[in-house]
């Protein structure tokens, strides 16, 4: 066992600054460095009255620290790992302070543990904010196979259905009702699925019969009423990890990018609508407005918003890929775009356009 853990172990447990230099956590650090792994893993396997003993070390250093300091977020958090699990929960006040203060943030990386607080607040019967769970749902998506555990812990909650801080969700929200079975919930949970380029036979079976309850014109309607919202600044600004680029605020919340797309392909399945071919459109190009350093606001749901509007087969649904076609630059866009036209082209016959 190494010096620390040893150390430990024999009775030493004042040893928060210690600990925290041999973790490389610093006063000059910043998320995602510094964590040895291997350290980390030998201090969570300390008896646990050892364990105690040093997490509540690291609380009484974090509670002297300036309320602004990283190092001081990061010495809570490090106290919150090893006292998971522990009995009688000591430490469940600070862990929540850690996760509330998360929801600040647009991600974080896999390695800085906090699914294993996550998954202490969720043995002791607790939920995470709105906030905090968007925060692990976009880190999921961001980091692939390596964030298993922060998939895991986006997904074993889910309320929000949606990621709040984008006004469009934030609105959809208000439709879903309480309890699990609710149809509006069942609906946007659907739309969350469409991470293909485009919908099957399946997704839009299902998709047809949980329109079915709520009936389609009240489905046009509300869809159409949060397409409008989207793009607008968001209900609240979330801060960088790694570096100073804020743009991300101007980007679509990719969880939710999930469920535009869907609503986009849903909107296709309802009974022909000039509103419906209008937000559609307009979805289309607000998807495509550039930001610095990114490009488009998010060209899958830009693609996903053509492809609806070559699905829908209707007078006004040409115009509108008519229009789109003369605006639009976007290579990839715009041969959906071409593609579409074709196709509505040669459903109508040689007197279509």
């Amino acid at each position: 066992m190494d010096g620390l853990p040893h150390r430990i172990v024999k009775g030493d447990i004042e040893l928060a600054d210690t600990t925290l230099n041999a973790m490389g956590v610093t006063d000059s650090g910043y998320r995602g460095v510094g964590w040895s792994d291997r350290l980390l893993d030998q201090l969570c396997n300390l008896p646990p009255e050892r364990r105690r003993g040093l997490a509540r070390s690291l609380v009484e250093r974090h509670h002297r620290l300036e309320e602004a300091s990283e190092f001081r977020a990061r010495t809570l958090l490090l106290a919150g790992i090893l006292a998971a699990n522990l009995p009688e929960d000591p430490l469940s006040a600070e862990r929540v302070e850690v996760l509330d203060d998360l929801g600040e943030y647009h991600s974080f990386w896999y390695g800085e543990h906090f699914s294993v607080l996550v998954e202490a607040e969720l043995a002791a019967g607790r939920s995470l904010t709105p906030a905090a769970i968007a925060v692990f749902r976009r880190s999921g998506m961001e980091y692939g196979f390596p964030a298993a555990p922060l998939v895991r812990a986006g997904e074993q909650t889910t309320d929000p259905v949606l990621n709040v801080g984008e006004k469009w969700a934030e609105h959809a929200l208000e439709e879903v009702g309480p309890g699990p079975d609710d149809p509006w919930r069942a609906l946007l949970a659907h739309t969350l699925t469409a991470t293909s380029a485009k919908p099957s036979a399946k997704w839009d079976r299902l998709a047809r019969q949980l329109v079915e309850p709520l009936g389609p014109e009240l489905v046009r309607e509300k869809v159409v009423s949060w397409l409008a919202l989207v793009g607008v600044p968001r209900t609240f600004r979330v801060e960088p990890v790694f570096c100073k680029d804020r743009n991300f605020n101007e980007v679509y919340d990719p969880y939710n990018a999930l469920a535009l797309r869907g609503l986009a392909w849903l909107l296709s399945l309802l009974p022909p609508h000039s509103a419906a071919v209008r937000a559609l459109g307009a979805l289309v190009e607000t998807s495509l407005e550039k930001v610095p350093g990114r490009g488009p606001r998010s060209a899958k749901v830009a693609h996903a918003g053509a492809l609806a509007l070559g699905r829908i087969d209707s007078e006004p649904a040409s115009a509108e890929l008519d229009r789109l076609a003369a605006r639009v630059t976007h290579k990839a866009t715009a041969k959906v775009i071409a593609t579409a036209l074709a196709a509505h082209a040669t459903a109508r016959g040689p007197r279509a356009r």
